[in-house]
């Protein structure tokens, strides 16, 4: 089968992995001059800088990992993480298990015992799908040092505040409801494709059933007793890495591992319904495929597929919300973060690591590299936010480079809307905006099972690995 992939990034890189190993011929459009989009590293200078600050997660049995189990030549080597902390005159673990609610310095005594309880209470009355996590604080009377924390951690969870901030993306984000639990709930007003066979299966046709007839409230008090468990139960319910070379490594890691697959650096103009066929027009020419799997971002849709199931849904597809990140790279001989793991700033939303130290070949001999990724924030701001509270004066760093980005295709925001990976038999959509769990390039993966999954139900496609 001839299959063209439009759009080289994680998720797209992704597909040509497993449908080239199934046997498919296989073709990526990519309109960028260099493949792997936010899954990429740069030379800049004698630093190896990623696009965008990473942390890869569910690295024990998530999306990612199983597909390059199953696929991919090797496993590029991850270094554990370590955690994510709130500096105030020490470093602070942000809390997830009730105990860390209960012992943090970063809020007031009063507000642990009010938000802990607050926790509990929401996990066994249940909550409403469109419930922010505002929504929830705004009349707790909490402190403003916690409501800012709040806010702060709602932009890394869903690329917007507190007041778009869905409710469930909290406690799916901190692990207390696992993300399988809200998909139901997710993709049931999809028009373009209802719940498919890869959500039934997951779940069973009649537990589907009763979850969408029960609705989201009844069907989180239902879970309550499973929900509690895991938020008073000390253990972290992730495994988090940094992939040694930086997240490039993870793109050499896929393309080494394709051998047919070709590669375009044409932008897709155009695509049209021929019969049973698609025709992909560039301006350098047209291209026939069976099967589409497109992995650019889905508010293009649009104005790019003529085909019926997606014109009926474009207002829907051309509203998807989305944040943009500015990321500074500084190198240095000062290590600011000489730890593994990361800070949270609270005052300008940021999140800070230093991944030489993960792996020093990042940074030329003697000096460090630390990036610094904001979330709705300017150049000039974020450039003064640094300088600010780090006490230094980036004139005379080693190294100083700006990054403007979109990290998700689809903010986790509330009334966002996400595209189930299957349009129909011979169109898939990959990427950060068809699946709601996780973020970054995990969420990408996990868009690719689905993908993968619903093909397979159509096609009985043979296993050439």
């Amino acid at each position: 089968m001839d299959i063209i992939i439009i759009g080289g990034g994680t998720s797209g890189l992704l597909s040509a992995l497993v449908m080239e190993k199934e046997g498919h011929n296989v073709t990526i459009f990519e309109k960028e001059d260099v493949i792997g989009g936010l899954c990429r590293s740069e030379k800049i200078g004698d630093y190896t800088v990623d696009i965008g600050v990473h942390a890869i997660t569910m690295l024990n049995n998530g999306p990612l990992i199983r597909i390059l189990n199953k696929y991919s030549r090797y496993i590029p080597n991850f270094k554990n993480y370590g955690e994510y902390y709130v500096k105030t005159d020490k470093l602070n673990k942000v809390p997830v298990s009730m105990h860390e609610w209960m012992t943090t310095p970063i809020i007031p005594n009063k507000d642990k015992i009010l938000v802990t309880s607050k926790i509990m209470d929401l996990m066994t009355t249940g909550f409403t799908k469109e419930a922010s996590v505002y929504d929830i604080i705004k009349d707790m009377g909490l402190n403003e040092t916690s409501i800012n924390f709040f806010n702060t951690i709602s932009y890394f969870l869903s690329g917007e505040d507190m007041k778009n901030t869905p409710l469930w993306r909290f406690f799916t984000g901190a692990g207390y409801i696992p993300e399988d639990d809200i998909l139901p709930f997710i993709y049931k007003d999809m028009k373009i494709n209802p719940l498919k066979s890869t959500i039934v299966k997951k779940f069973g046709t009649e537990r589907i059933i009763n979850i969408l007839n029960d609705g989201f409230l009844t069907s989180i008090k239902n879970g309550s007793k499973k929900y509690i468990n895991k938020f008073t139960n000390e253990q972290r319910y992730w495994t988090q890495g940094y992939p040694i070379g930086g997240v490039q490594s993870i793109c050499n890691c896929i393309t080494y591992s394709l051998k047919s697959t070709k590669i375009k650096n044409e932008e897709v103009k155009k695509i049209v319904k021929d019969g049973k066929k698609y025709v992909v027009k560039t301006n350098e020419g047209e291209y026939i495929a069976d099967t589409i799997i497109y992995s650019a971002p889905s508010y293009l849709l649009p104005k790019i597929a003529k085909i019926d199931k997606i014109q009926r849904n474009k207002e829907k597809l051309k509203n998807i919300k989305f944040t943009k990140s500015t990321t500074i790279w500084v190198g240095d001989k000062t290590n600011y973060f000489p730890y593994m793991g990361s800070e949270i700033w609270i005052d300008n939303p940021c999140w800070a690591s230093t991944v030489s130290n993960y792996d020093e070949s990042l940074a030329p001999k003697g000096k460090h590299l630390m990036g610094f990724s904001f979330v709705n924030s300017t150049k000039e701001r974020a450039l003064e936010t640094i300088e600010n509270k780090l006490n230094i004066n980036l004139d005379k760093a080693d190294m100083v480079y700006v990054q403007e980005t979109i990290p998700e295709q689809a903010s986790c925001s509330i009334g966002q809307f996400f595209v189930y990976p299957k349009i129909d038999d011979s169109f898939y959509v990959v990427g950060t905006d068809a699946d709601p769990r996780s973020m970054g390039i995990t969420r990408a993966a996990y868009s690719v099972e689905v993908m993968i999954s619903e093909f397979k139900n159509v096609y009985d496609t043979p296993k050439n690995i």
